[in-house]
C-alpha cells in the first residue's frame, strides 16, 4: 500500500481508527483515482475475509477476482431461477388454456345437444315432389310450395319439426321419442306411422290424413283435439277453429308422393277436391257437370294446375278457364 500504512487500513476496517487516522485515509483517497480504486478492492475483500493478508497484493488481487467470479455465478443462478419460473409460468398458462379449451368443447357439445342447428328445406312453386331423409330414419316428401324445418340432430326425449304446405311423413318408430309435427294451427303427435299434413299459409282450411298407425291432434296449447284412425282425415277451419273428421280414401290423398294420381272409382267432386288440395287453389264447378259421376283412370301430376287441367280434359269432357291466380272455373263441353 503506497503512502498508506497497512496497519492503518486494518484498524479502519475493524473500527479502531482515531479521528486523525481517518483524516489521513481521506487525504490519501483524495490524492488519486488509483488510490480510490485500490481502496474499493480492499473494501470488497474485507466483506468476506480477515485483514491479516492485506499486505499481500497478490492475495488482494486474487480475492477481488474471486468476488467477481462469485458475482457471475450469482447472476447465472438468478438467470436460471428466472428461466425456470418463466417455464413454470408457461406450463401453468398452457394448462389453463387447455382447461378453457376443453371447457369450450364440452360446453359446445352439450349446447349443441340442447340447441342443435336447424335445417330448412323449401320447394318452389312449380317444383316436383322432393324427398328427404331425416337423421332418425324418417322419410319426408314435400310437394310444391312447401317447407319443413327440423334439427340436424333430434333430442333424447322427442323429435320436433314444423311444416308449411303439403308434406307426407313415414315416421321411423321410436317408442322413447314421440314425434311432433307443428303447423300454424295445430300439432300432430305420433310414434311411428304414415300421414299427410296439408297446411298452406294462405288457405282457410288445413287437414291431416292418416294412412296407417295412429296420430293425435293437439291445439296450440298442446291440449288434445282428437285422435285419428287409418282412413280418417282431420280438417280444421283456421278462422273459426272448428274441425271435422272425414272417412276418406287415404291412398288417394297421398298418391302425389309417387308423382301420379289414381282415381279409380272416385267421383268427379272427389277428384276436384284432391286437385284443390294438391295445388292449393279453388276450383268452381259448373252446375251442368255431374259431380257424383264415378271415374276410372290415372294421371301424372303436372308442375302446375293449368297443365293438370289440360291433362284432365283428355279424360273428362270439360273445359276450364282461369278467373284469378287461385280460382279455376270448369264447364262441360257437352
Amino acid at each position: 500500500m503506497s503512502n498508506l500504512d497497512e496497519k492503518l487500513v486494518e484498524k479502519y476496517f475493524v473500527g479502531n481508527c482515531s479521528e486523525a487516522e481517518i483524516m489521513q485515509i481521506l487525504e490519501w483517497l483524495n490524492a488519486s483515482e488509483a488510490n480510490r480504486n485500490e481502496w474499493l478492492k480492499l473494501r470488497m475483500v474485507s466483506a468476506s475475509h480477515s485483514f491479516r493478508h492485506f499486505s499481500d497484493s497478490e492475495y488482494i488481487a486474487g480475492s477481488y477476482q474471486e468476488l467477481i467470479e462469485k458475482q457471475k455465478v450469482r447472476k447465472r443462478i438468478k438467470h436460471e431461477i428466472t428461466r425456470k419460473i418463466h417455464l413454470q409460468f408457461l406450463c401453468y398458462a398452457a394448462s389453463i388454456l387447455l382447461l378453457i379449451g376443453m371447457s369450450v368443447i364440452v360446453y359446445k357439445y352439450f349446447t349443441d345437444w340442447q340447441y342443435p342447428k336447424m335445417v330448412v328445406v323449401e320447394t318452389g312453386e312449380h317444383e316436383n315432389v322432393r324427398h328427404i331423409m331425416l337423421e332418425d330414419g324418417t322419410q319426408v316428401w314435400l310437394s310444391a310450395s312447401s317447407r319443413i324445418e327440423y334439427p340436424e340432430r333430434f333430442g333424447k326425449t322427442d323429435r320436433k319439426v314444423s311444416v308449411e304446405g303439403k308434406v307426407y311423413f313415414e315416421v321411423a318408430k321410436d317408442a322413447d321419442r314421440p314425434y311432433y309435427v307443428k303447423t300454424e294451427t295445430y300439432t300432430v303427435t305420433v310414434l311411428g306411422t304414415s300421414f299427410e299434413v296439408s297446411s298452406f299459409k294462405y288457405s282457410q282450411t288445413s287437414d291431416v290424413t292418416l294412412v296407417e298407425g295412429n296420430v293425435e291432434i293437439l291445439d296450440n296449447h298442446m291440449a288434445s283435439l282428437c285422435a285419428l284412425q287409418p282412413g280418417q282425415q282431420f280438417e280444421i277451419d283456421k278462422l273459426s277453429n272448428r274441425f271435422l273428421l272425414h272417412d276418406v280414401n287415404a291412398e288417394m290423398y297421398t298418391s302425389w308422393t309417387g308423382g301420379s294420381f289414381d282415381f279409380d272409382g272416385l267421383t268427379f267432386a272427389e277428384i276436384i277436391k284432391v286437385l284443390e288440395r294438391h295445388y292449393n287453389v279453388r276450383i268452381v264447378i259448373d252446375d251442368n257437370i255431374v259431380k257424383d259421376q264415378r271415374l276410372v283412370g290415372s294421371l301424372s301430376f303436372q308442375k302446375d294446375i293449368y297443365q293438370m287441367m289440360k291433362a284432365l280434359e283428355f279424360v273428362v269432357p270439360i273445359r276450364y278457364s282461369v278467373q284469378t291466380d287461385t280460382v279455376i272455373y270448369i264447364q262441360t263441353t257437352k
